[in-house]
């Protein structure tokens, strides 16, 4: 006696049928990432700021306050043309695990960094860099989270992310080299203690508040756990920083930095390793 195995039916207004194949659709590939261009020999420009905002009547009048502020507007327009020239956008931490690890960097690339943690890092700043895809790292205070005008735990919250990292500003922003041995202690290990235990993240870095350092802070640094430390000013950073990872230079941003002064900065890495290209070709 012949078995019979059942076949999937379907009923139609016509009748029944065996039921068709199912359809596969197939997605179409999107554009393949473009390969970015490694080199062992980079020069990064890691950019300095701290508000994002328009100022109000009252606070342009402070030379201060306009020194430390760059309008949404040119934020923008510098980021978009960052985007323009093909920069790649790092985190500090991924600068510094290069540094400490004798690792390529992309050849063209650049760091966004902010200071303090004022709330317009996140309602001005934030919306710039998801519109456009880019990395920054915030430097935060610690105890400035949930005060008035700065970010709130909620906010660093949504902002912790493969855009947004966060890295130490010190517990309270004081001059360090003026702190007693406990005090600098204090302010580099509890920072960093209270944003690993808050946002869940590892952190590495440290910015000096108001870039004031000496041979004792740096030490201390050290000794804290981080693996690299941030000053103000000193140009780019180069492969030769590793020699000295808790000196590691910015190149600020100031309110008064108009589109042209910007480019100059940011293009100044690249503008070395052109000059190093051109006096290679004249010694072969």
């Amino acid at each position: 006696m012949r078995a019979w195995i059942p076949l999937p039916i379907v009923c139609v207004a016509a009748g029944c049928t065996t039921a068709p194949d199912p359809v596969v659709i197939k997605e179409p590939l999107g554009p393949p990432t473009p390969e970015i261009a490694m080199t062992q020999d980079y020069a990064i420009p890691v950019l300095m700021y701290h508000r994002v905002c328009d100022l109000t009547p009252d606070e342009a009048k402070s030379p201060i306050l306009r020194d430390l502020s760059v309008s949404p507007k040119d934020f923008e327009e510098q980021v978009v043309l960052m985007k323009q020239e093909g920069f790649t956008f790092l985190h500090v931490s991924e600068i510094e695990k290069a540094l400490n690890e004798g690792k390529p960097l992309p050849e063209k690339a650049v760091a966004i960094t902010l200071d303090d943690g004022y709330r317009d890092n996140f309602t001005e700043a934030f919306p710039i860099l998801k519109k456009y895809n880019v990395k920054a790292t915030i430097f935060m205070v610690t105890n400035n989270f949930d005060r008035p005008n700065r970010l709130s735990w909620s906010d660093a919250h949504t902002m912790n992310s493969r855009a947004v990292s966060f890295q130490s500003h010190t517990v309270s922003h004081p001059d360090l080299t003026n702190a007693s041995d406990e005090a600098l202690r204090n302010e580099l290990v509890e920072s960093k203690l209270i944003l690993e235990k808050g946002l869940g993240s590892t952190v590495t870095s440290v910015a000096y508040p108001a870039g004031a350092f000496d041979r004792r802070v740096s030490m201390a640094a050290e000794d804290a756990g981080y693996l690299a430390a941030w000053k103000k000013g000193g140009g780019t950073v180069q492969p030769y920083c590793a020699a000295n990872p808790y000196e590691l230079p910015r190149i600020r941003v100031h309110g008064r930095t108009d589109i042209d002064k910007f480019r100059q900065r940011v293009m100044s890495g690249t503008e070395i390793l052109a000059m190093r290209a051109r006096l290679a070709g004249q010694e072969s």
